[in-house]
């Protein structure tokens, strides 16, 4: 019978190819044709991107994949043709999972932007010029710890290769506080903004109103997403080590087929994104133009200048 893992690397590439197209479009788009996004926002949205398009090409060369067994987690790579790099895959699967929380503090760290730009737009303009030096520490800092626990406490020893060690325990622990104070941030972040929006928009004009619900559902879809479809299913078997000993029921679950669906979170991520933003949709519209029917019209809902001025920090 044909194992699920056999399957996986087709999986890992139907969704490189799906992120390569989704988010190489929203490079270009945002780089060439996107007025509406401008400066440190620009720089926010282009990272994010490029962040996904090589966490979608490092899975090819990690192909991470898990299996629980009671109070053990086991990581390992399914890469045969760097088999002989025992070493390097190691360092390659930390890499991978360091790539998944730097996508998550991105969004993080856009919605503490966007809550500063609606709230206090003076500390706002602290995000640009020097300041993308300290968001991207802390985005490449937040992966970084959780590559780093990763690799100081899971790795392969005498004790661990005939069960585990408490290692594991201590790197799942780091984990999810990393995790859970990404979700802290977009939270109280996300929560403020609505209240925010709901206060100031009656002073606003239209254009701008329609702007800010944009870029706010968009974040919002970016994080409510990814977080039922992958986060919410993966979580019970993160956690499962931790509370099977007092429960004392049997795990034996080849739980790497979640992981392997990971791929799908960028282009996900970047797809909601143009779908939401109105002037993604229409550029999109105006480039394929020649081969679309002619009874498709190609319109503009915000004008330029407008949005541009309130995007700009």
């Amino acid at each position: 019978m044909t194992l699920f893992y056999e399957y996986s690397y087709i999986f890992t590439q139907c969704g490189f190819v799906s992120t390569s197209i989704a988010n190489t479009l929203f490079i270009y788009l945002t780089i060439l044709h996107i007025k509406k996004i401008t400066g440190t926002y620009k720089v926010m949205v282009l990272v994010f991107s490029f962040i996904g398009l090589f966490f979608s090409a490092w899975e090819l060369v990690s192909r991470p994949f898990c299996h629980n067994y009671n109070k053990a987690l086991m990581y390992f790579s399914l890469n045969t043709w760097l088999a002989e790099y025992p070493e390097f895959l190691r360092i390659a699967i930390g890499i991978y999972a360091a790539l998944y929380i730097v996508i998550l503090a991105i969004i993080a760290v856009q919605f503490l932007f966007r809550y500063f730009t609606l709230c206090q737009q003076n500390f706002a303009r602290k995000f640009g010029g020097t300041g993308v030096i300290v968001w991207m520490f802390y985005v490449f800092l937040s992966g970084s710890i959780y590559a780093g626990t990763m690799h100081v406490f899971c790795g392969s020893d005498e004790f661990s290769d005939s069960y585990m060690r408490w290692g594991v325990i201590k790197f799942l622990l780091s984990g999810v506080a990393i995790i859970a104070l990404q979700y802290l941030i977009i939270i109280y972040c996300g929560v403020s903004m609505h209240n925010v929006l709901q206060k100031e928009f009656a002073q606003q004009s239209v254009v701008n109103r329609k702007l800010q619900k944009q870029f706010f559902r968009a974040l919002v879809v970016q994080t409510i997403v990814p977080t039922f479809l992958f986060v919410l299913p993966i979580a019970p078997f993160l956690i499962g080590p931790l509370i099977q000993p007092f429960f004392l029921f049997e795990m034996n679950f080849e739980t790497g087929w979640m992981y392997v669906i990971l791929c799908l979170y960028p282009p996900i991520d970047t797809i909601a994104f143009m779908l939401i933003v109105s002037e993604y949709k229409t550029a999109t519209l105006e480039m394929f133009k020649p081969v679309l029917p002619k009874g498709v019209k190609v319109t503009s809902e915000i004008s330029t200048s407008t949005a541009a001025a309130v995007t700009r920090q």
